[in-house]
């Protein structure tokens, strides 16, 4: 009886703050198939790729 008037999901008020920023970005086709080429997880590869660049430049 009571299960019926569980409420399903997380309650109200537990997500956590957003840490990652929607945004389009176009790439070119060869530098896409590269990163999709490398399988599962290319996303993160990719963050990784760029966080590296900017780490290696001092940006005005």
């Amino acid at each position: 009886m009571i299960a019926q008037y569980k409420t399903r999901g997380r309650p109200v008020g537990t997500r956590k703050a957003d840490t990652k920023q929607a945004v389009t970005v176009r790439y070119s086709p060869d530098v896409l198939a590269a990163f999709k080429a490398t399988g599962p997880g290319w996303q993160a590869r990719m963050i990784d790729a760029l966080r590296e660049w900017l780490g290696q430049r001092t940006l005005v």
